[in-house]
């Protein structure tokens, strides 16, 4: 059984006079385990699909489905912790009051629930903050006390709305380090980000989301092995070499090795012509194409088949 599955959802809005749509035959499977980064634009449909899944807003069509239950069945989310992009609480409460209420909302005994948010409100280093009124907080602290709400019970499954939005870089790394320990201990995590190192740095599969659509999957093992697009091959010689080798300009690193960048597909050309020469073959190492580079590179393609 799926974590998440959504078949065919479609979401759209009234805007003034105008319809907007903002999903358009969303389809989406998500396996439990995963740490599933949703990536695309402003207005791809991100946040409408997490809205759903929460059943803050409901799908015109489609099925909807969180742990093979209906998301508009209250049991779907029981073992479901959320956090929103902008996170807003009632701002006289402390940030123990808000991490607690979310643990008696999802039923937390007393006991363990007490014992859970001193740890939580230590391990986002809020526990100095703990009793002062989230008014007084910073954005980045609001965010944190937001992601200590919806861990605490420890869900099944994780959802987050750019949940790195606000925070200083150490509060991403630590974020980042959170995620990970999660997954670890079984939660499934689906999180929505336009910051493609954040997506980059921890899912095990990414989905390229664009104009309400699920463009395409990429693995954490296809984006290591398959983003190679280019090789530089460094070799050693004996100072006479030439500038060019097979049409590919020579650059040098000192007076005997020097290197050349090619093509995948010519490299194996390269390195037999070197031995060929006798040059000493030294090192081949392979350029990647980043998931910035991947993702316009998908969005144009799936652009001009439009």
């Amino acid at each position: 059984m799926d974590a998440i599955t959504c078949k065919n959802v479609c979401k759209v809005f009234k805007v003034k006079k105008h319809k907007v749509k903002a999903l358009n035959s969303m389809n989406l499977n998500i396996e439990k385990g995963e740490i599933y980064g949703f990536l695309g634009p402003n207005g791809a449909g991100k946040s409408t699909t997490l809205k759903i899944l929460m059943d803050l807003i409901r799908a015109d069509s489609g099925s909807v489905k969180i742990m093979g239950r209906n998301s508009s069945d209250y049991k779907a989310r029981k073992r479901v912790g959320f956090l929103p992009e902008n996170p807003s609480f009632m701002d006289n409460l402390t940030g123990r009051e808000i991490v607690k209420f979310s643990g008696k909302v999802h039923g937390m005994p007393p006991n363990q629930l007490d014992k859970k948010i001193i740890e939580i409100l230590d391990l986002l280093d809020l526990s100095e903050a703990a009793e002062r009124p989230v008014r007084k907080y910073s954005k980045g602290m609001v965010q944190r006390v937001g992601f200590a709400a919806a861990i605490v019970h420890d869900p099944d499954l994780l959802i987050l709305d750019e949940p790195m939005s606000g925070l200083d870089p150490m509060g991403r790394v630590l974020f980042k380090s959170i995620l990970k320990d999660i997954n670890k201990k079984g939660t499934t995590v689906l999180f929505s980000s336009h910051i493609i190192p954040d997506i980059e740095d921890i899912c095990t599969k990414i989905g390229i989301v664009k104009n309400g659509r699920l463009l395409r999957e990429i693995t954490s093992t296809e984006m290591k092995y398959t983003s190679t697009h280019k090789f530089k091959i460094i070799f050693k010689h004996d100072g006479n070499v030439c500038e060019n080798i097979l049409d590919y300009k020579v650059s040098g690193i000192d007076e005997n090795l020097g290197f050349v960048t090619v093509g995948k597909e010519k490299a194996v050309d390269v390195i037999d012509y070197l031995r060929r020469i006798s040059f000493d073959l030294v090192d081949i190492q392979p350029e990647k194409k980043d998931l910035e580079t991947l993702f316009v590179e998908i969005s144009g393609q799936r652009n001009d088949n439009e």
